[in-house]
């Protein structure tokens, strides 16, 4: 395990806890309905935030992070894969959503396996018996950090601690309470609002039309037939890309709000991140990447239009975005690149039209817990 790996938030860290116990130890029963608190432990064992709150029911861990004033909160079945997690501000207001399905190959030099080990002990009352995980076969320049969990005898983590080599705790949370109670499936399930579309996009102000941006419609392609689609309805924009082997990345986002969703597919891997910006205006996430806008000096017609070339990416070292823009700000060529590649686009056709904000759409099934392999709402 590499050491970036291991870094993270303790909200994480505590939500994974708890839902690898159960798919990880095959001997234990099936977990009871039960609502558990833990407290984050410094390397010394002194408490420090955050305090977790973690609620089982039927299978599915809703884990609460209170820092800061802001709530964490993850949803997910036991496998921990994939994960739904959202943010909650101190007024209430929900800013920041992602869903995310990651595409998990076996690799047998890298998988772990709970081992027991002779240690029992006593935490709030509850006893618990010590497991311990390592990562098997490391790669060079790396080391193994490993993961021991104390749990109860009916499969529920009381705590949890991941050590390096020298058996100094890298994370450490013990449990402070824990109630075994019938669970109200309303207790754990997300709010139904923040799975449409609809709340993530509604306009937060109203805003006046912008000569200097038309409206527009343009398509973008590459000699190997990968597409852009941009459309722009201001201050709103939208950026559908879809590329030869199947994936596809599509973006809605307000430039003067820091508000939007991205939704990329490729494989099996798929996100969803949704954001709004909080009462201070500040950004839960960044749609748009630009950095800045410098002319490159050069300019050259596209479909009988002239545009001038920009870099929109300055000082920018591992990622790039050049565009050649007319006067009014249409990209007529895309030169992208990063992860040592480079991506020309060029328009095969652009309109200056009114364009709906309606029209910016999201696949139907973007929102679907069902496509997430998540229970639907109750």
């Amino acid at each position: 395990m590499k050491t970036a790996a291991i870094t993270g938030t303790i909200a994480c860290i505590a939500f994974a806890a708890a839902a690898v116990a159960q798919s990880n130890l095959d001997a234990s029963p099936v977990q009871p309905d039960y609502v558990a608190v833990t407290q984050a432990l410094d390397k010394n064992g002194k408490p420090v935030d955050p305090t977790v709150t973690i609620t089982h029911h039927d299978g599915m861990f809703l884990s609460e992070t209170l820092r800061d004033g802001t709530k964490s909160i993850g949803f997910g079945p036991a496998s921990n894969d994939p994960v739904l997690r959202w943010s909650r501000q101190a007024d209430g207001q929900i800013t920041f959503l992602e869903l995310l399905l990651r595409d998990r190959k076996p690799d047998a030099a890298k998988t772990e396996t709970p081992q027991p080990l002779a240690e029992v002990s006593t935490v709030a009352g509850e006893r618990c018996r010590w497991r311990e995980t390592a990562s098997k076969s490391p790669s060079p320049g790396t080391f193994i950090a490993r993961e021991q969990t104390c749990v109860t005898d009916d499969g529920i983590v009381i705590e949890t601690r991941l050590l390096a080599p020298n058996d100094v705790p890298i994370y450490h949370t013990r449990l402070t309470s824990l109630d075994r109670r019938a669970i109200a499936p309303a207790e754990i399930d997300p709010p139904s609002e923040i799975l449409t579309a609809e709340f993530w996009l509604r306009p937060i102000r109203s805003h006046n039309a912008d000569p200097s941006q038309p409206d527009f419609d343009i398509t973008l392609e590459t000699v190997s037939g990968s597409t852009i689609r941009l459309l722009r309805h201001y201050p709103w924009h939208y950026r559908e890309q879809r590329d030869g082997g199947g994936s596809v990345s599509i973006k809605i986002w307000n430039r003067l709000e820091a508000q939007g969703i991205s939704y990329r597919q490729a494989g099996g891997h798929r996100r969803l991140t949704a954001a709004r910006p909080t009462d201070d205006g500040s950004a839960s996430f960044k749609f748009d990447e630009t950095t800045g806008k410098i002319s490159l000096g050069k300019a050259e017609a596209v479909l009988g239009e002239s545009c001038e070339w920009f870099d929109l990416m300055p000082g920018v070292q591992d990622a790039g975005n050049r565009e050649c823009l007319t006067r009014d700000g249409l990209p007529l060529k895309l030169d992208i690149s990063g992860m040592n590649l480079a991506l020309p686009y060029t328009a095969t056709s652009f309109r200056r039209r009114a364009v709906a904000l309606s029209e910016m759409r999201l696949p139907a099934e973007a929102f679907s817990l069902d496509e997430w392999g998540l229970p639907a709402v109750r």
